[in-house]
């Protein structure tokens, strides 16, 4: 009776059944509906390919035993690889895969916590905890465990690329590109860019690739100094002598390793850095060993037009104020 009932299913209500159940990892309700309707309906298109999605995630989750101490980060890299090997095989399979995507951090992250993970821990190199609560929706466990994790390893431009998503996501922009910019003034290229939630950033990385001929990563450590120059990052205040005096250290040595081994990448660099010291212009006279007018050349040799533009906003906040 019941495979004579299966004959009258609903075209459309069986693989969307199949589909459904493989959003939410119900793997084998997925294979059965989704087998059931390629051999009723003859149709050997994408429900093939689904099938193969399917099938993939369960050998996948087999690897990853309940009862593993690994099992996190073995559920991490699995999902990494097999995103990475589906975006590339099915352009079109964006939106299921984001449903899958959900289901399978809402997993990870439950794994997290049976394996009593602190919140300083990395899942894989500069993958820390909190990248799947971010992931879950969990804006607010996810900005505390980020806030660990970069207490516990402050040069990981990842983790405040992933803090800056946290908070762009709950709504609070120019909190988040302020944590954009610390990453960028650590390592843009250590940033998380297929992942970033800020579009007007992105979409700067794009435009320098297209318009300017930047490869991706000379776009990646240029796309903080055209940001800032726009108004995207607001000015950085440093508010503590001994802070810039920090600051100043780091941009010195930055220029002396500029000096022997010269590049775009490191132009780009004192550039950006080059903006934070002029905007904190006053600590200047207090800390011996730079110069105003040289931090100032060095940035028009490194991208004239640009310092034209930076010129003339500095021109404008001057008759603003």
């Amino acid at each position: 009776m019941a495979d004579q009932l299966s004959l009258f299913q609903d075209e459309y209500l069986l693989l969307n059944h199949g589909i459904a159940a493989l959003a939410t990892l119900d793997l084998d309700a997925a294979v059965s509906a989704l087998e059931t309707y390629r051999d009723l309906y003859h149709d050997k298109g994408k429900v093939e390919r689904m099938l193969a999605v399917a099938v993939a995630l369960g050998q996948g989750l087999a690897l990853c035993p309940e009862n593993c101490p690994e099992r996190p980060a073995r559920l991490y890299s699995f999902w990494n690889d097999f995103e990475a090997k589906w975006r590339a095989g099915d352009s079109g399979a964006s939106d299921l895969l984001s449903r899958v995507r959900l289901s399978f951090f809402m997993l990870l992250a439950k794994a997290v916590e049976d394996a009593g993970l602190p919140d300083s821990v990395c899942l894989a190199p500069r993958v820390p905890v909190g990248y799947v609560h971010l992931q879950t929706g969990n804006l607010d466990r996810a900005i505390r465990s980020l806030q660990t994790a970069i207490a516990a390893s402050p040069d990981n431009a990842a983790v405040y690329g992933y803090l800056g998503d946290a908070y762009f996501l709950r709504g609070e922009p120019e909190t988040a590109r302020q944590i954009y910019l610390e990453a960028c003034l650590i390592d843009p290229e250590g940033m998380d860019w297929s992942h970033l939630k800020d579009a007007t950033l992105t979409d700067i990385k794009v435009q320098l690739e297209e318009e300017h001929g930047f490869n991706g990563p000379l776009a990646c450590h240029w796309l903080p100094g055209y940001a800032y120059v726009r108004g995207v990052f607001r000015p950085k205040q440093i508010r503590r002598l001994d802070e810039f005096g920090v600051f100043v250290d780091a941009y010195l040595a930055l220029a002396e390793t500029a000096r022997c081994n010269h590049s775009p990448v490191m132009d780009a660099r004192l550039f950006l850095r080059g903006i934070v010291l002029c905007d904190n212009e006053p600590f200047l006279t207090m800390v011996r060993g730079i110069d105003f007018p040289d931090v100032r050349r060095r940035m028009k040799e490194a991208n004239p037009s640009l310092f034209a533009v930076y010129l003339r906003q500095i021109e404008r906040r001057q008759r603003l104020n």
